[in-house]
């Protein structure tokens, strides 16, 4: 399996420095900016994730340098919180059946005449023709640290984990192909992953004044709301004050929720006014009045109507019983 993954053909000791004592108790850690020590074949020079790994450092998702770290660099993603040694997926021919496609890596092999190096760069070129992950693999991995309220909060950051209420995830989760994930939104076509920013950095996507165009997606292989004006793409996708079921158990249990607290508190006490009994209606507010009058009217109809249907059911039901039984001793 190792052999057919992405980094099959490196040696160990190339990422995981210090191999020289078995056991290997003085590795060190991987550092994913260091070079690989294999011949990049366009420039014949040693390849490196260098340039991408200081892309990431500078992002929003960046831990700092080691003379002076993010606040909470802890938080921060690593290179392998988001790639793995995948191997390699099965290659999708020009006839669309699964394996490599033997003619056209007959034509690679009639240049480049050693097999399994035309056979592993076939399958690399190829493997990159895929999305590196699929769109539900994409919105549960950003979900992993995205939903999680507390670290949000020491970022100050709404938590989204309302996102699996909304349209969008529900196109995700029943694959379909112009279904947009995180990265559509945040990464779209024109625009690097390795270096998310901030919504309220004006180079960002989803910066207010880019919505728009982000929305309508023109370049992209997605086609999701081509006609999108202005408005449109003012309405909040992440919503924070909603009063889903996590935020009001959190908000029962006093836990930190960010937004949404003064919703919650509103909703209780609106509760309050509309269910207790005895309420002094002197020291509430001409809305609050009319709210209640409104919900007692509405309360009194409702149980008039169900007195009404399910007595006369049962009125119904009696005499359809009691004449039953005088036409069997009739006959």
């Amino acid at each position: 399996m190792f052999n057919n993954s992405v980094h099959g053909k490196i040696l160990c000791k190339n990422c995981h420095l210090n191999l020289d004592v078995i056991p290997h108790n003085d590795a060190k850690k991987v550092d994913c900016s260091t070079k690989c020590h294999v011949k990049e074949p366009s420039r014949d020079v040693e390849f490196s994730h260098g340039n991408l790994y200081a892309e990431v450092n500078e992002s929003i998702h960046g831990k700092g340098t080691p003379g002076n770290p993010k606040t909470f660099s802890e938080d921060m993603p690593g290179c392998t919180d988001c790639h793995l040694n995948t191997v390699y997926k099965p290659v999708q021919g020009f006839d669309q059946q699964p394996g490599i496609s033997r003619d056209t890596l007959r034509r690679c092999i009639s240049c480049h005449t050693e097999a399994e190096w035309a056979t592993r760069y076939y399958q690399h070129f190829a493997h990159r023709l895929h999305r590196s992950k699929t769109a539900l693999e994409t919105a549960k991995l950003c979900l992993n640290c995205h939903q999680d309220e507390q670290m949000m909060a020491r970022h100050n950051l709404p938590a989204t984990s309302n996102y699996k209420d909304t349209f969008h995830w529900k196109g995700v989760l029943y694959n379909d192909k112009n279904a947009p994930d995180c990265i559509s939104c945040h990464a779209p076509i024109g625009y690097s992953v390795h270096s998310l920013k901030s919504m309220h950095d004006p180079q960002s996507p989803v910066h207010r004044t880019n919505l728009q165009s982000t929305c309508a997606s023109a370049d992209s292989t997605q086609q999701c709301h081509p006609g999108a004006v202005e408005s449109f793409a003012t309405g909040k996708i992440h919503q924070t004050e909603a009063g889903f079921d996590e935020k009001v158990a959190a908000f029962v249990k006093g836990e930190p929720i960010l937004d949404g607290v003064d919703f919650l508190e509103r909703r209780k006490r609106y509760e309050s006014i509309i269910e207790s009994e005895g309420v002094d209606t002197t020291s509430l507010d001409a809305t609050e009045r009319f709210q209640r009058k409104i919900y007692l009217l509405v309360k009194y109809v409702y149980t008039l109507l169900i007195t009404v249907v399910i007595g006369g059911m049962l009125i119904h039901q009696l005499m359809d019983f009691y004449r039953t039984i005088k036409n069997r001793k009739n006959h």
